[in-house]
C-alpha cells in the first residue's frame, strides 16, 4: 500500500483478521475431519480383505483433495486479483462446507455400490477446489491489512487459523465417538461432517459485511486491476512461483506428517485406542496454538528467514527420538501427548515465516493469483500426500519411524529456499507502504 492509500480503522483491521482466521478454521477443519475418521470410513467405501488396503484407498482420497488444488488456486487466484479478496473468499468457504456435509450424508458401498467412493473423491475434489482459493487468499487478505511493524504477528492469522481447524477435527470426532458409543462405525462418524454446516453459515454471515482489502480498492481506484494475472505472474514472477511452491512443500509435508500421520501412527503402531488417539490429538494441537503466534512475535523481531530455519531445524533434530518415544510399549499417556504437542508445535511455528514469504514474493496487482498457484503446487507433493507417502515408507521399510527422513528432507529443502531466495528482487517483493516497511523488508 502506498502512502496515499488510507489507513484502515484498528476495528476495520480487527475485524479483517478475524474474517480471515474464521475461514480458515473451518477449510482446516473440513479438510482435516476426514483424516481422522479413515478408520471408520475406509471399510464403507473401500470395503477389501485387508483394513490396511482400505486405509491406503481412503488416504489417496485424501490427496485427491490436494490435486484439486491448484485449479482452484488458478481459478479463485484470477477471480481475487479481478474482482476482489472479499467477494472471492465468500465464495471459497461456502463451497467448502457444501463438500464436507456432501461427505456426511453419502450411502456407503453397501447401498450404491461403485458410486460411494466415486462421490467420495467427488467431494473431496470440491474440498480442494475450495481450499485452492482460500488459504492464500486469506493470507493475501490479512497482510494487506497488516502495519510494518506488525507484519510477523497478521502473516500467523491465517496458519493459526489453520491450526485451530487442525484442533478442532479431532476434538469434535473423539467427542461424537464418546457420545455414541459402539455405533460410531454404524452412523456417528457422519456428525463431524455435518457439524461443518452450522460453522460454514456463521462464517459466512460474518465475512459479507467486512470490506475489501485496502491495498485492493486503491488498485481499482488507480485502475490498475490486472486484465491477466495469471500471464502476468507467469511471464514476471515464475521464480517466485517455484520458490513459494517449494516452502509450500515443506510446511505442508511438516504439518500433515504431525497432524495427519501421527495419529494414524499413535493408532497402528502404538497401539492406542481411536477415541484415545483423537482427544490426545486434540489436546495436544489446541496446546500448540502459541508456537504459530510465539513465531509471529518472532518473524517481526527476528525476520522470517531467522525463525523459519530455526523451527525447521530444530524440528528435525527432535522428530525421531520424538517418534520412537511414543512408539515404546508402556510409555505414559502424558508423555505421549507430551511429545505430539511438541512435535506440532515446531510443526506450526513454520508457517507464519512461510506464509510472510508467499504474499510477500508478489506484488499487490497479482498476489492473489501468484501465491495461490505456487501454494497449491507445493502443496500436491507436500500437504496431499504426505500421510500416505509415510504410511507407504513405514511400510517399505519395516520401519515406523520412516517418517521421520520425510520432515528431516522437506526441512532441508525449506531452508535451501528460504537461504537462496533474494532479500529483494524486482517484482519478487511487496510493494512497500512506507519507507520503513520497505526498509525492513530489505533487511528480513
Amino acid at each position: 500500500m502506498s502512502q496515499s492509500n488510507p489507513v484502515p480503522s484498528p476495528s476495520l483491521v480487527r475485524r479483517a483478521a478475524l474474517a480471515g482466521l474464521l475461514g480458515t478454521l473451518i477449510e482446516s477443519y473440513d479438510f482435516a475431519v476426514y483424516t481422522y475418521l479413515v478408520v471408520y470410513t475406509a471399510p464403507l467405501f473401500f470395503p477389501s480383505g485387508t483394513s490396511g488396503t482400505a486405509v491406503l484407498s481412503s488416504l489417496l482420497v485424501f490427496a485427491a483433495g490436494f490435486v484439486a488444488r491448484p485449479l482452484g488456486g488458478l481459478f479463485f487466484g484470477r477471480m481475487g486479483d479481478r474482482i476482489g479478496r472479499r467477494r472471492t473468499l465468500v465464495l471459497t468457504v461456502t463451497l467448502m462446507g457444501v463438500g464436507t456435509f456432501a461427505m456426511g450424508i453419502l450411502p456407503g458401498h453397501d447401498t450404491i455400490g461403485l458410486a460411494a467412493p466415486v462421490l467420495l473423491v467427488l467431494a473431496r475434489v470440491v474440498q480442494g477446489f475450495s481450499a485452492g482459493g482460500e488459504l492464500m487468499g486469506s493470507a493475501t487478505f490479512v497482510a494487506e491489512y497488516a502495519s510494518a511493524r506488525r507484519r510477523g504477528l497478521f502473516n500467523a492469522i491465517t496458519p493459526l487459523g489453520f491450526s485451530m481447524g487442525v484442533a478442532l477435527a479431532p476434538a469434535v470426532v473423539g467427542l461424537t465417538t464418546l457420545l455414541t458409543g459402539g455405533h460410531m462405525a454404524a452412523w456417528g462418524w457422519r456428525i463431524p461432517f455435518l457439524v461443518s454446516l452450522p460453522l460454514t453459515v456463521a462464517c459466512l454471515l460474518y465475512r459479507v459485511k467486512i470490506e475489501d482489502s485496502p491495498e485492493f480498492k486503491a488498485l481499482v481506484a488507480r485502475r490498475e486491476v490486472p486484465s491477466s494475472p495469471v500471464l502476468e505472474v507467469l511471464r514476471g514472477h515464475w521464480r517466485a512461483v517455484l520458490r513459494v511452491a517449494g516452502l509450500s512443500l515443506t510446511v505442508g509435508l511438516v504439518g500433515y506428517t504431525t497432524s495427519a500421520y501421527l495419529p494414524i501412527y499413535l493408532q497402528t503402531q502404538a497401539g492406542l485406542p481411536k477415541g484415545t488417539v483423537s482427544l490426545v490429538a486434540a489436546l495436544a494441537l489446541f496446546l500448540a496454538l502459541p508456537f504459530a503466534l510465539g513465531s509471529g512475535f518472532a518473524v517481526d523481531r527476528f525476520g522470517r528467514r531467522a525463525v523459519l530455519v530455526a523451527a525447521l531445524s530444530v524440528l528435525t533434530v527432535v522428530v525421531f527420538p520424538g517418534m520412537f518415544l511414543m512408539g515404546t510399549a508402556g510409555i505414559p499417556l502424558f508423555v505421549v501427548g507430551a511429545v505430539f504437542w511438541l512435535l506440532v508445535g515446531l510443526a506450526g511455528a513454520a508457517p507464519p515465516p512461510a506464509y510472510a514469504a508467499f504474499t510477500g514474493f508478489f506484488p499487490t496487482r497479482v498476489r492473489y493469483t501468484g501465491a495461490a498457484i505456487g501454494f497449491n503446487v507445493g502443496s500436491i507433493l507436500g500437504a496431499g500426500f504426505a500421510p500416505y507417502a509415510a504410511a507407504r515408507l513405514t511400510n517399505a521399510t519395516g520401519s515406523p519411524y520412516a517418517p521421520a527422513l520425510l520432515i528431516a528432507a522437506a526441512a532441508v529443502l525449506g531452508i535451501t529456499v528460504v537461504l537462496t531466495a533474494p532479500r529483494v528482487g524486482p517484482g519478487e517483493t511487496r510493494t512497500p507502504r512506507t519507507t520503513e516497511e520497505g526498509a525492513r523488508e530489505g533487511v528480513r
